[in-house]
């Protein structure tokens, strides 16, 4: 079975495999709508909030309700 890779680029989230160098893809897929929604089912469902540190800074991202007058969809 072939070793899958996640990652992101300029244009979104894709998912696949990679040359055996590990430095270009093989074959990918544009997996950003489905990481997205499968992210925020995740945070939903577990009531948790993911965590992370970029240069030292910390971030967080949690599912936060909004108010009917701020939806504009």
């Amino acid at each position: 079975m072939a070793d899958y890779h996640v990652g992101c680029g300029i244009c979104g989230i894709y998912a696949g495999t990679l040359n055996k160098k590990g430095d270009m893809w093989r074959t990918k897929s544009d997996v950003t709508t489905e990481v997205l929604n499968s992210s925020f089912e995740y945070l939903y469902s577990n009531k948790k909030e993911f965590r992370a540190t970029v240069k030292g800074k910390k971030y967080a991202m949690r599912i936060v309700p909004i108010e009917e007058s701020e939806d504009k969809e």
